[in-house]
Order: C-alpha cells, then sequence, then structure tokens
C-alpha cells in the first residue's frame, strides 16, 4: 500500500511543480527546461524547413508539384500515305500502341498489343500515362513492292546527332530505303500533344489542353499496282526456270523495269529476292542479298544489248555507214588472241556478208569487233556516257550505282596496265570492263524510242496534303541528245525492230501481236561454272513507243530463252488491258522447241 500512495504522491508533486518527498526542486526544474528547449527547437526547424519551402525555394518546389501533377503524352502524327498512279494504296497506317518505361539501361520503347493497351486505358493508371498511341505501316503488296516502297524502323542514337533529325526523338520512326526514306520529310507529319492532371498515384483526372497531330502529306507514285505485281511474279516464275534449260545451276536473283519513255514515269520496278518490308530483319542475313536493289544497284556486264551503244558510236564517228558491211567468218583473231562469234561458236555456222542493221538483228559479234577496231574506245565510251551509262540517272530512290564506262584513264589508274586492242573488242560488245545497272540499260531503250530525247527516271507524281489538297504536281522535260541525228538513230530503230521478228534473236516475239523493238542480250561475267547473265531490253508498240522494259536474270543462260519470254509475259499483261491491241494478241499461238531456239537467239 505504501508503494502505491509514493506513485499518488509523485504525481500530485509533479503537477505542483515538484514538491514531492524525496525529490529536490532544481532538478525537475532541469527537467523542464530540457523538455522546453527541445519543443522551441523543434518548432523552430519547422518554421525554417516551411520557410525553406515555400519562400526560399518555393518557385522551384512548386514546378516540382505541378510536374508530379501534370503529365505530357505526345500524340504522334500518321505518316502519309503512299498511292499507285491509279489511287491505290500502296503504304497505309495501322493502329499501333507502344510503352515507354524507364529502365536501369535508360528508356525502353515496346510495342504492345491492342488488348493491352485497352486495358491500360480502361483502368487509367499510372503505366496508361506511359502509353502512346502510334501508326504501325502496312504494305498490300508486301515484298512486291518491297524496293519501292521501302520500309520504316526506330531512328537509333547516332542518327540522332545529325541535325536533319533534330525534329525527331527516341522511339521515332524514319524511312529506310526506297520511297520512305527518299521522301522522308513530305511524308512525316508533325506530332501533337496533350497535358492531362493526375492525382497523387499517377490515375488521370482530366485533360487540360489538346494540341492535334497534323498528318504528313500524302505522296502518288507512276508505279501501277498490277503491273508491279505482274512484273514481279513474271520475274520470279522466269528466275526460277533461269538457268536449267542448259544444264547449269538454278538462277536466284534478277530484276525486271518498265517505264513510259515519253515521261520518264517508271510503272513498275522490282528486285528479286525481296523482303518483307513489315518484317525486312531475316533479309539481313541472307546470302542472296534482298535487301539490295539490283534493279538500280546491281551492276552487270550488260553483253549484247551494249550493242546499241556501239553501233551509234560507229555512226556518230562517221567510220561506219549504214551501208558499210563486215564479212563474218565466226573468228576473228588478234594476235595470239581469238575472238568468235556466238553463232559460230554455238553451231559453227556464219552469216556472210553483215551491215549495221543486220549485225543487230543477229547480234553479230564478228560486226561489232570489228567495228570497235575502227571507231576506238573513247568514241564508245564518249557515246554511252551520252546515253546516260557510267553514271546515275538520278532515280529518286536510295543507292543508284554508276557503273563503269572504262578507257585507257580508267584502267592505268585502276589496274596499272595500259588499254589494249584486245579491250576495244571486249567493251565493242559490252563485255571486259564494262558495268551497267539494269536501269541504264532501260533508259538505252527509251532514248532510242524517244528519238534521242532521255527523260529523268522517276516515281514521284504528285503529292497532296492529307485532306487530298494538291501540294506539288511533278513532271520533267527531256533533254535532247543532239550528238546524235535522227538518221543514225533511225538506223539503230531498223536495226532492233527486226531483233523480234522471224529471223532475229528474240524468238519469243516472232508471233507477238503487237510490233515491239529490243535487244538480248547474254553476258559471260567469269563463273567458273560457265553461267552467264540473261538480258533482253525492249520498246513497244514500235511506231508508237508506249512502254520500254528491261528483265535481267543473274546466271540465267540466253538473253532470248530465258529473259525473253519474262518480257513477253510483261508486254502481254500491259497490252491486253487496252481493246485496241488486245485483238492483236490472240494471234500470238507460237510454240518453238527448246533446240531451235537455241539456233535462232543469243
Amino acid at each position: 500500500m505504501k508503494k502505491r500512495h509514493d506513485l499518488e504522491g509523485y504525481s500530485e508533486a509533479f503537477i505542483r511543480g515538484g514538491e514531492f518527498e524525496g525529490a529536490s526542486a532544481p532538478t525537475s526544474n532541469w527537467r523542464i527546461v530540457v523538455l522546453s528547449s527541445l519543443i522551441l527547437i523543434s518548432l523552430s526547424g519547422i518554421f525554417l524547413r516551411l520557410f525553406n519551402l515555400q519562400v526560399v525555394n518555393g518557385k522551384s518546389n512548386r514546378e516540382l508539384a505541378d510536374s508530379n501533377r501534370i503529365k505530357i503524352k505526345v500524340l504522334h502524327a500518321p505518316r502519309g500515305v503512299i498511292y499507285d498512279r491509279n489511287g491505290r494504296v500502296l503504304a497505309q497506317n495501322e493502329p499501333g500502341f507502344r510503352l515507354i518505361e524507364a529502365t536501369e539501361g535508360g528508356t525502353l520503347v515496346k510495342l504492345i498489343s491492342r488488348d493491352e493497351a485497352l486495358k491500360m486505358e480502361s483502368s487509367s493508371g499510372p503505366r496508361f500515362q506511359n502509353l502512346e498511341v502510334d501508326s504501325l505501316r502496312s504494305y498490300p503488296l508486301g515484298e512486291k513492292a518491297a524496293h519501292v516502297l521501302g520500309y520504316v524502323g526506330e531512328i537509333n542514337s547516332e542518327e540522332l546527332k545529325d541535325p536533319k533529325f533534330k525534329a525527331y526523338k527516341l522511339g521515332d520512326k524514319i524511312g529506310r530505303g526506297g520511297i520512305e526514306q527518299v521522301y522522308e520529310k513530305t511524308l512525316k507529319g508533325q506530332d501533337g500533344g496533350e497535358i492531362i492532371e493526375v492525382d497523387s498515384f499517377g490515375n488521370k483526372l482530366r485533360t487540360i489542353r489538346e494540341k492535334p497531330p497534323i498528318p504528313g502529306s500524302n505522296v502518288y507514285l507512276s508505279i501501277d499496282a498490277d503491273l508491279q505485281s505482274i512484273t514481279f511474279d513474271s520475274l520470279r516464275e522466269g528466275i526460277a526456270r533461269g538457268g536449267l534449260d542448259y544444264g547449269s545451276t538454278k538462277s536466284c536473283c534478277g530484276a525486271a523495269i518498265t517505264e513510259d519513255p515519253n515521261t520518264g514515269e517508271i510503272l513498275s520496278l522490282v528486285s528479286y529476292p525481296s523482303f518483307d518490308p513489315k518484317n525486312p530483319a531475316p533479309a539481313l542475313t541472307d546470302q542472296n542479298a534482298p535487301m539490295l536493289n539490283r534493279a538500280i544497284a546491281g551492276v552487270y556486264p550488260p553483253g549484247s544489248t551494249f550493242k546499241i551503244a556501239s553501233g551509234l558510236a560507229g555512226l556518230v564517228s562517221g567510220k561506219i555507214k549504214p551501208e558499210t558491211t563486215f564479212e563474218d567468218t565466226g573468228i576473228m583473231h588478234l594476235g595470239q588472241f581469238s575472238f568468235t562469234n556466238w553463232f559460230f561458236t554455238s553451231h559453227g555456222k556464219t552469216e556472210g556478208q553483215v551491215d549495221l542493221i543486220k549485225a543487230l538483228k543477229r547480234s553479230n559479234d564478228i560486226y561489232f569487233y570489228k567495228l570497235g577496231q575502227e571507231v576506238g574506245e573513247k568514241t564508245i565510251a564518249d557515246v554511252a556516257r551520252k546515253l546516260g551509262m557510267g553514271k546515275t540517272l538520278g532515280i529518286d530512290l536510295p543507292g543508284e550505282d554508276t557503273g563503269l564506262i572504262p578507257d585507257n584513264e580508267w584502267k592505268v589508274k585502276n589496274m596499272g596496265n595500259k588499254w589494249f586492242p584486245g579491250d576495244t573488242l571486249h567493251m565493242s560488245i559490252g563485255q571486259g570492263f564494262v558495268l551497267t545497272t539494269p536501269l541504264q540499260v532501260l533508259n538505252l531503250s527509251s532514248v532510242i524510242a524517244t528519238n534521242g530525247k532521255s527523260y529523268l527516271p522517276h516515281l514521284i507524281k504528285k503529292v497532296t496534303s492529307f485532306d487530298g489538297k494538291v501540294i506539288k504536281e511533278y513532271s520533267y522535260d527531256p533533254t535532247h541528245l543532239s550528238d546524235f541525228t535522227q538518221d543514225q538513230i533511225g538506223v539503230i530503230k531498223k536495226g532492233l525492230e527486226q531483233v523480234p521478228k522471224p529471223g532475229g534473236t528474240a524468238w519469243p516475239f516472232f508471233d507477238f501481236g503487237v510490233p515491239s523493238a529490243g535487244k538480248t542480250g547474254t553476258a559471260e561475267f567469269g563463273d567458273p561454272k560457265g553461267r552467264t547473265h540473261a538480258w533482253y531490253t525492249a520498246y513497244a508498240p514500235a511506231d508508237d513507243p508506249k512502254i520500254s522494259i528491261v528483265v535481267l536474270v543473274e546466271g540465267g543462260g540466253e538473253g532470248s530463252s530465258v529473259a525473253g519470254p519474262i518480257s513477253k509475259k510483261i508486254y502481254n499483261w500491259y497490252f491486253s488491258q487496252d481493246q485496241t491491241y488486245a485483238t492483236l494478241l490472240k494471234k500470238d499461238t507460237i510454240s518453238i522447241s527448246t533446240e531451235s531456239a537455241r539456233l535462232l537467239g543469243e
């Protein structure tokens, strides 16, 4: 009981200020002072902290609070749509969603499904604030137009350092290859944004302000979507057959282009093999290089298609007249070296006296060897360059190659040897050091078809705003190649018109209903298996050209037997769309055996 009384007494004494039996007054007063001081210091600290937060750092803290309360979301602008010449969609947008999240290594941008995005949107949770609606590119023709259109991919950190990409940020997509790359600035729109208010948990409360994105401009191309598909299918099927007829290794690759020679508009352009523009990654490691646009960046010896340039060089030099003839002896000797004609090599036959028209019709090598001796490599090289070889033509696609038109200066510089007479003979038939792209060989035909007019090969027709208003229409004036007279070009045209007629080398066209003009080519390229590239270039109708074409099949065999049928199939579709020509095509019933074909054509 005493203990209880002591506690009660202690409490009472504490209340009275320390008057308790056994407790000293100074000790109690000291405790009060300490306690009061602690309270005063704490209150002072709180006051100073509040003063610092609200007065000294008030502005920055208010901004920080607002930044936690206010979020900005990017609203991505859709890319412009790409159409063909008839308004058919070649590249369009599909809704896509990407999530941007911070990681230890930086910012991670990943695509998510529509269902995942809808769940986030319905919850309005914190992760929703990191969700961006984007546009994914869709290509209705898939691989058939991949080298024309290209594809889109995320910009990388190195590209972001480039001043021309200053308007881009990590995660943005840019055009890679094709029209997507060349017209990137036109197709890219202007991103918008949305300012939203969130609570302390990151949940959306309201939209404060919104700036809608501005879609990119639309691009219309000269490409015909149907012709593009036909060109691709015809080339693919022809390549599958190429090389097999003559027991050589199967062909893998090739290119085909069609053009309106009167405008320079590219109607179709195919490089094979191709790739999936929505998933190009697998093509990067393919040994056949599907990403290479062989139509404009592949370089090959042109073979006998180059005889168009050689023949014109002979006429320009004045050393060759239309009536000039050389005797086909089957084989020609130059010192210790021998140069043969393909007809003699394959069948042991010669063709007697040959003039330029017959030399083009029969692709006679002996005639062009002797022409080369008369004219010389300098004149042949000069004419070839004036016809667009050995330089880029300026097509609106990335990666165009220059090819090579060699001469003595080039050989000394690059090979350390002077130019030999045998080099000229090889050059005159498109062999030796001569290299061209399929586009350059196509241009060669188009220049002849238009009597010496050279147009810029191009794919762009017009650009419109996202709501359809025309911004710009494109057309190009031709360059008139005044170095060549109409009479000179006329002789070449007569020779080319004989090529697809009976007795010429383009036997697949002997019964083709629409008159055409063309040139076959079978080009050696030093293959250890003896394979040759198959070429055919042509224009039609011969008297009023509307379309020119080039077909190349790598290691495919003879131009007449491999590239010719591919060209014919493309032409057949093109002219069957016009009732004027459809009736003429019904008489196309030719059937020639392989052996007969080999006898007829190069």
